[in-house]
């Protein structure tokens, strides 16, 4: 019996296949004979839908020939879907900010044209856009606009999708309780509908937040329920997305064997459909599986997946050449994208001045430095100039100290750079689109248009909540670099730590990144969400906090340039409040400190970098400013090769 279910669920997906191959071949013949150009733009963005989930490259080839069509004979109807089209092709070749003004460039043209459907598609792509960008709550806005709309024409297949882009967007929120209730609603209109295309990935989905509420025998359940119904109606990306959760899953139970099996599954799938990505993923999980049971295993699926990676990079390449060509086709996005790439190079120059100016100090306290210890030397030699050589050693370490400082800028420059980029994009686009929203705006109460005038208001209002938002957060940051680069003297006043401590671990963390982008580390917070504010001096504990997590990073920087590929490297962060005082503990798993050097850390000059890339001071610097300047202690606590932990005690009052 088992054997006839499996041949009836073969052949049932084999026909499902066929059909759908049989449609694709059938709209390529039309479109060989096609003579109208209205009827090459409808077959060549019905091809583009059939082609761009799972070939997204041949999903934009079409849609971009519909969109040069369609330009050329004004049909404006063609010319905004075959956009959409192209923008769900764009986001899926990873290209976010021309997959977001494509959408927007397409929504303009279907308000002109009152096209609801192609709106609510806008919408949509414009949620899962928004999602990838960490806009959470916006995404689930335009998700809900879109369903909406779709809920509103009667298209309810796309109902069921826009609550399972919901779903998704809800636990990526960690709001699992509102995901799984959209995904509920998503499965009964599936089912009322009889709508199965949709249905293995909502109940693939629902298994995840089992898993995450920690039950996980509803979550395999869900899970082989998706597997059931992906197999009958022949989806492997659904497929692979059960499989590797699957794996993961009775990896963490322990059951080696079943992980193997549903890894070895998605390998087979993914190894049959040339799928790059998922092949990546399970020969890599295989690789961890087999390590230290069959190492040739191990190594054969490890030599696999680096070796797909190199070829995905290389596959990246072609993609962005063709993204290009199509960007050049949209002449208005050209003068749009091109006033913002200048903005943005002009942006870019002035932080590469500003570091030019940082370095060109740091060399000239470099070349000092290199004259004054010239200078010590011979005075040395002059018994009678034994004061003057005093007075000069001080007015080194003087200067050697300001080093320190206009180092700790430089690293922080670095971080800053990378982190007002993302407000900054925010505010350029959002102007952009609310200077076309509001011409759009002026046309509509020309015609009398009350309705859209005001609908468009309503999107301008939050348009302009978004900009003040960024424009509120760029502000922060350079405040905070103001109060960095401030000389020592500060005046204490009431502090957020745990603000504090947020803003330097990202800001160290994207410094560095900055230097060597192959570097990633885990960023692990423990903030006490009670923790009361602390009166010290902001700039300079800003200063101390920024040293350890540039210590930090540097040490699991260098262990994992020697560690296996098991070693990851993690940062971590806590906070608390106790006895009066505020505690502030940073720990990372990298080199540590031998015992026989663990005295001497915080001594001016000491260093256990190589040449050239300490000065000894940060420590002593940090030592200083908590101790002397706050009525603090420092503490060190490290064995090496394993961790290092600093542990800052401060004073409430």
């Amino acid at each position: 019996m088992k054997k006839i279910f499996i041949c009836i669920a073969w052949l049932l997906s084999a026909v499902v296949a066929y059909a759908q191959q049989t449609l694709i071949d059938s709209l390529k013949s039309r479109l060989k004979s096609a003579t109208a150009d209205s009827s090459k733009t409808t077959l060549l963005i019905r091809l583009s839908r059939e082609y761009y989930l799972e070939k997204p490259d041949v999903g934009l080839s079409y849609a971009s020939q519909a969109l040069a069509i369609a330009k050329k004979t004004g049909n404006k109807k063609a010319e905004a879907h075959a956009l959409t089209q192209i923008g769900f092709s764009v986001w899926l070749l990873g290209n976010r900010p021309v997959a977001l003004q494509t959408f927007v460039n397409s929504l303009k043209l279907s308000r002109e044209l009152n096209d609801q459907w192609n709106i609510a598609r806008n919408y949509d792509g414009m949620s899962v856009v928004y999602a990838e960008q960490g806009e959470i709550k916006t995404a689930i806005e335009y998700g809900y606009k879109a369903e909406k709309i779709f809920r509103q024409l009667g298209d309810y297949q796309n109902v069921v999708d826009e609550l399972m882009d919901i779903e998704d967007f809800y636990q990526a929120a960690g709001k699992l309780d509102s995901s799984l209730m959209a995904a509920r609603k998503g499965l009964q209109l599936s089912i009322k509908i009889n709508e199965y295309k949709w249905r293995a990935q909502i109940l693939g989905t629902m298994g995840h937040v089992y898993f995450k509420l920690h039950q996980n025998s509803l979550g395999l359940a869900y899970l082989y329920q998706s597997i059931a119904i992906a197999q009958h109606y022949n989806q492997p990306l659904n497929l692979m997305s059960a499989y590797l959760p699957l794996a993961n899953t009775y990896q963490t139970l322990g059951n080696r064997d079943s992980s193997i099996y549903f890894a070895k599954k998605m390998y087979d799938l993914a190894r049959s459909r040339s799928f790059s990505l998922q092949l990546v993923q399970a020969s890599g999980l295989l690789a961890k599986l087999y390590y230290g049971h069959n190492d040739h295993e191990s190594a054969q699926y490890y030599k696999i997946a680096t070796s797909l990676q190199d070829s995905l990079f290389n596959a990246e390449k072609a993609k962005q050449v063709l993204i290009i060509n199509i960007t050049e086709q949209q002449h208005e996005a050209d003068l749009k994208n091109a006033a913002i790439a200048y903005q943005n190079k002009m942006t870019l120059y002035g932080v590469l001045l500003a570091l030019l100016l940082v370095t060109v100090i740091l060399f000239i306290l470099w070349i000092s430095n290199k004259k004054q210890h010239k200078a010590n030397r011979l005075l040395k030699l002059q018994k009678k100039q034994i004061q003057q050589t005093l007075d000069e050693l001080k007015s080194t370490q003087t200067r050697l100290i300001q080093s320190e400082k206009m180092a700790s800028l430089g690293e922080l420059t670095a971080g800053i750079a990378h982190e007002i980029q993302n407000p900054l994009n925010f505010v350029n686009n959002f102007s952009e689109v609310n200077k076309d929203l509001l011409a759009e705006m002026k046309d509509e109460i020309d015609k009398g248009n009350i309705e859209n005038a005001v609908a468009i208001i309503n999107d301008l209002i939050d348009n302009e909540d978004k900009i003040n938002h960024h424009g509120k957060r760029a502000d922060a940051i350079v405040k905070g670099m103001l109060q960095h680069s401030k000389a020592g003297g500060g005046t204490k006043e009431p502090a957020d730590i745990n603000a504090l401590a947020d803003e330097y671990l990202r800001l160290s963390y994207h410094g560095l990144r900055s230097k060597d982008k192959s570097f990633n580390a885990e960023l692990t917070t423990h903030f006490d969400k009670s923790l009361p504010k602390a009166n010290v001096v902001q700039q300079d504990i800003g200063r101390v906090l920024l040293n350890l997590f540039n210590n930090a990073f540097y040490a699991v920087h260098q262990k994992q340039k020697t560690a296996g590929a098991d070693y990851k490297p993690e940062v971590t962060v806590t906070t608390y409040a106790e006895n009066g005082q505020v505690t502030i503990k940073v720990k990372d798993n990298g080199v540590g400190i031998p015992d026989h050097i663990k005295d001497k850390i915080m001594q001016p000059f000491f260093t256990t970098k190589p040449t050239g890339e300490g000065t000894g001071l940060g420590l002593s610097l940090s030592y200083d400013m908590i101790v002397k300047g706050h009525g603090g202690s420092i503490q060190v606590n490290s064995k090496e090769g394993e961790f290092t932990e600093f542990t800052i005690a401060l004073p409430l009052d």
